[in-house]
């Protein structure tokens, strides 16, 4: 055995240890991502990898929402790798939805509806419109992904919302929409939808508590910013 090889096992081995007795407190970002390669590198000193991912894309979040196509212009990363890593990514989203629903998430801090909410649509490429159903306790009954594209051109959202509601017996909701590659501030058609969406749900007695833009990691609040 190379000493090259006995000392990159040793090293994945205190990663390991550490994250057993503590988590991820005290890793930089390269090492927690360094640890996630390790399960998908079976040897070798993945630590360079880990380090040039996030020079390449800038933060752990970003490399983690990087496409696969995007992964493998990195040295040392492969189609398998890729794919691999992006799957990770999405695990964690499914994580999330599945939680929220299963669990039933209980959404009363702004800081756990934005990080939820970027698990589930944050790398996605098109625009999309999500609804978070809500019970009296605020907690998530449902999470429905409403469709792509813009916002302004979607007139058949207000009923889907009030029949999604009326069936899952919620008694508020929550928006929220990505702007890929933009900036988190809302156009005359989302402030437009969102007017059309709450006088909607109003008459069936469901209210709207926010509606949450998403764009890389900035959010925008229309409750915040006195748009509801």
């Amino acid at each position: 055995m190379s000493k090259l090889i006995h000392n990159g096992r040793g090293h994945r081995q205190r990663l390991r240890e550490r994250f057993a007795n503590s988590g991820f407190e005290g890793f930089h970002d390269y090492e927690v991502l360094e640890f996630l390669l390790t399960f998908i590198f079976r040897q070798g000193d993945v630590k360079p990898i880990a380090k040039e991912l996030i020079k390449t894309f800038g933060s752990f979040s970003k490399a983690l929402d990087a496409k696969p196509e995007e992964l493998q212009e990195v040295k040392g990363m492969g189609e398998n790798s890729a794919i691999s890593l992006a799957a990770l990514r999405k695990a964690l989203g499914f994580y999330f939805s599945d939680a929220a629903k299963s669990q039933r998430l209980q959404l009363t801090k702004m800081s756990t509806l934005v990080d939820f909410l970027k698990s589930q649509i944050a790398n996605r490429d098109n625009e999309v419109l999500f609804a978070i159903y809500l019970n009296a306790k605020n907690e998530v009954l449902d999470l429905c992904e409403l469709g792509e594209g813009t916002l302004a051109q979607a007139s058949a959202f207000p009923r889907r919302i009030v029949e999604d509601g009326l069936k899952l017996k919620a008694t508020s909701l929550i928006l929220s929409h990505n702007h890929p590659g933009g900036v988190a501030e809302p156009s005359d058609g989302d402030i437009a939808i969102t007017d059309e969406i709450q006088k909607a749900i109003s008459l069936v007695e469901i209210s709207l508590q926010d509606h949450i833009i998403i764009a890389d990691n900035e959010y925008y609040s229309f409750k915040r910013n006195a748009l509801l």
